[in-house]
């Protein structure tokens, strides 16, 4: 996925405010990143957890979550995205 690609599914998540949706990156069938939309006093929130070191991180910027996604998946040139 482009960065421009990562960025437009980062707008898409956001767009849909009173839904909880949840998109998940696998590679081989493992998941490797969690993210979410949330609204926090107005303001967007991404929020990226890892499962498999249980970590969760949160960026306000969208440039700056999408350049995290992007370098993550980009490590892995077979990571699908599940409808």
């Amino acid at each position: 996925m482009t960065i421009e690609h990562v960025t437009n599914l980062l707008s898409t998540l956001c767009y849909f405010r009173e839904v909880d949706i949840t998109h998940t990156f696998t590679s081989n069938g493992i998941r490797i990143l969690k993210l979410r939309c949330l609204t926090i006093n107005s303001q967007q929130i991404f929020q990226l957890t890892y499962p498999d070191r249980d970590i969760v991180d949160t960026y306000s910027d969208i440039a700056q979550a999408a350049e995290v996604i992007t370098n993550l998946i980009s490590k892995d040139t077979h990571i699908h995205t599940p409808a």
